[in-house]
């Protein structure tokens, strides 16, 4: 099969952003609730946070279903995200062997549809001598807030960008979570066609695909192995 493009998710899949977004989201929390963000449970510990993202399908249930959050509400911490994000300095890291993934697909357009901010994303890959590789990077400023993830239309947006929908291209798309699965699939169903290809990367080992009403197209359990999948793929 021919690969026109390989797009990434970023939180969990390039970057390990778990302890930064623990805490930016407790960061906005405190703000909007006037300093109770420990009244709730999934801000309590890591462990927790971890626990209530891989349950969720994008930030705006994680926001209702944990904090009560009504959408006025949510929608106020949507738009201070980006500033406590910048604000906020706790270190990321790129998961092992991505740099080395990234480069080794670097003749293909490259892509990262994100529930990030954008700018955010497109800040930490400048200082990694990295954003070169990518040609288009959608995060949730880009996507009206009713249509994040799993809503198809970010990663539609970003295939439209560098892989011309109008020639009907074959994608790969790279994510950690449920949602991108769900995404890749909205995606195929808003085409009428088998456009997109998920791999689910797990490199912490924390999502249990079992009970999972949609499964990957494949699974990778770590940088390596994305190589290895599209070059099966391909072949």
């Amino acid at each position: 099969m021919r690969i026109n493009a390989i797009i990434w998710d970023y939180d969990g899949t390039l970057v390990d952003t778990r302890m930064k977004n623990f805490n930016v989201t407790k960061a906005i929390i405190s703000e909007i609730t006037n300093g109770r963000s420990g009244d709730y449970l999934a801000l309590n510990s890591l462990e927790n946070y971890v626990h209530a993202i891989n349950n969720i399908s994008n930030w705006r249930e994680l926001y209702r279903n944990e904090f009560g959050f009504d959408e006025k509400q949510t929608d106020n911490a949507g738009k201070i995200w980006t500033k406590y994000q910048l604000l906020d300095n706790t270190r990321v890291e790129l998961f092992n062997g991505i740099r080395d993934t990234i480069l080794k697909l670097e003749n293909y357009p490259q892509g990262i549809v994100s529930q990030n901010s954008s700018g955010n994303i497109k800040a930490f890959l400048e200082r990694l001598d990295l954003k070169k590789y990518f040609d288009h990077v959608i995060g949730y400023e880009e996507v009206d807030f009713s249509k994040q993830k799993p809503n198809p239309e970010g990663l539609l947006a970003c295939i439209s960008a560098i892989a011309n929908l109008d020639s009907n291209p074959s994608v790969i798309y790279i994510g950690d979570h449920f949602t991108d699965i769900q995404c890749a699939r909205n995606a195929n169903y808003e085409l009428n066609r088998k456009a997109v290809t998920s791999i689910l990367v797990n490199h912490n080992k924390s999502n249990a695909t079992e009970n999972w009403e949609y499964k990957p197209d494949h699974y990778a359990a770590n940088s390596r192995a994305i190589i290895e999948i599209i070059n099966k793929i391909k072949s």
